[in-house]
């Protein structure tokens, strides 16, 4: 079925779905049926503003066809019809949703053997997965664990979509450094993570995964993970901005600590020093390494210059295609997350060093966007690490 309009080609979105069928044949399952968000804009390039909890929303690929066919609620037919890739759909509406989704596997032969269900999906919710796998079981169908196969296959990218990771690389860089003319004492961090934003879609960004993070005063060390607030940034103040640039879902992370007004020499000595741990870990890791290879060294480097309990965390995690309500991946640095994964050429990863000190109220931290090449790690901001002074 051709799409009005997509990011990819046709054959783009064929080639992926015949990887992830290469994958579900390594790991025995028959037939995956695929309702994480992230994962289904993988593979059709569906993207909607809200993904109902009460509707097996999704897309069914099996190893024995190349079909890809799409299963949605009514009221998105036009959506999925106009802005997504697939050979087939079927559409229901709540009342009928179960009975409409058991009927497709049985009468496409869907049952006869394995069904994978991704229950680490996103949407819909717990107990609507769980009701659609029992199901899909009650029409003989030998139910197995769906999870992890297409975030295998997505985390290491080709080239058409580096090409989106290296745009949003570029456009996550010009709003942090729009931020040094625009921010003020006396702008709330409402008002600065809505520039932000906004100074991203002026260059084709789109919204990120998770809200862009900005956080500044004398609580900024226990707000890492704080939303924006209306508090007004002063003079003095050491602030927190962490954003990523999103091109066609792809997701590249920056974080920066920035002064207002004035320096702040130890927040900038210790980034001096914690930045150069990229330098290590780009040294030390080569392609098809372990990604542990990587944590050993960032936390050797960190942990022997700094007290532990400064340090808030050392590490990084998969970055990719993503929808709300996060943009992490399913594989970290540390190698202990959902699945062990290598140092592939293609793979994207975050990198995080946060430091903070409770009593002097700051932080210094950074987050980089790494790219494993054929050669090895490549940085993909072009923003220094240190600590820039601002809103003088």
């Amino acid at each position: 079925m051709m799409a009005a309009s997509l990011p990819f080609s046709v054959d783009e979105y064929r080639a992926r779905a015949e990887r992830v069928r290469d994958e579900m044949r390594r790991r025995d399952v028959e037939v995956l049926f695929v309702m994480d968000p992230a994962n289904l804009c993988y593979l059709t390039g569906f993207e909607s503003i809200w993904y109902p909890p009460r509707a097996p929303l999704g897309i069914v690929l099996s190893v024995h066809d190349d079909k890809a066919v799409f299963l949605d609620y009514e009221r998105h037919e036009t959506h999925v019809r106009m802005h997504s890739h697939f050979d087939d759909a079927v559409f229901y509406d709540y009342l009928t949703a179960l009975d409409t989704v058991a009927s497709a596997f049985r009468e496409r032969g869907w049952s006869l053997g394995s069904v994978g269900i991704e229950w680490h999906a996103k949407s819909p919710s717990g107990p609507m997965i769980q009701t659609t796998a029992d199901a899909i079981a009650a029409t003989g169908a030998k139910i197995v664990s769906g999870d992890w196969i297409v975030n295998r296959v997505r985390a290491v990218k080709g080239s058409l979509e580096l090409e989106c990771v290296r745009a949003a690389a570029r456009i996550a860089d010009q709003a942090v450094l729009a931020l040094d003319e625009y921010v003020r004492p006396g702008k709330t961090e409402l008002e600065i993570a809505a520039y932000a934003n906004l100074v991203m879609a002026e260059h084709g960004g789109e919204e990120a995964a998770i809200r862009t993070m900005i956080s500044a005063g004398p609580d900024v060390w226990c707000r890492t993970h704080g939303a924006p607030s209306r508090r007004p940034v002063e003079d003095g103040d050491v602030m927190f901005i962490d954003l990523c640039g999103v091109v066609n879902r792809y997701h590249v992370d920056i974080c920066r600590t920035v002064a207002i007004g004035r320096d702040n020499p130890e927040v900038r000595a210790v980034l001096d020093e914690s930045a150069r741990s990229v330098d290590s870990v780009i040294a030390a890791v080569k392609p098809g390494d372990r990604l542990d290879v990587a944590q050993k060294v960032a936390e050797d480097y960190i942990f022997s210059r700094f007290p532990k309990e400064q340090i808030w965390w050392v590490g990084g995690y998969a970055l990719g295609i993503a929808l709300p309500p996060d943009w992490v991946g399913h594989t970290y640095l540390s190698n202990d997350a959902y699945e062990q994964f290598t140092w592939e050429p293609g793979y994207v990863t975050n990198y995080e060093n946060i430091l903070f000190d409770r009593s002097a109220g700051w932080t210094a931290s950074y987050m980089e966007t790494l790219l494993m090449t054929d050669t090895g790690i490549e940085v993909l901001s072009t923003v220094p690490r240190t600590l820039r002074v601002i809103g003088n």
